[in-house]
């Protein structure tokens, strides 16, 4: 049986922060604006305006 803990969420909070984000390590390498630049240009969505 789980016992509800209070500071279940800063506790976990704390183990990630200490484990470091993937998405900010990755943005050291991978620059996600030209990606998602690149992205659009290859493959462009349509239109969301209604007539």
């Amino acid at each position: 049986m789980m016992k509800p803990n209070l500071f279940a969420a800063q506790e976990r909070e704390a183990k990630l922060t200490k484990l470091g984000d993937a998405l900010q390590m990755m943005e050291r390498h991978v620059d996600f604006t030209a990606l998602a630049a690149a992205v659009d240009k290859a493959a462009p969505r349509p239109s969301r305006e209604r007539g």
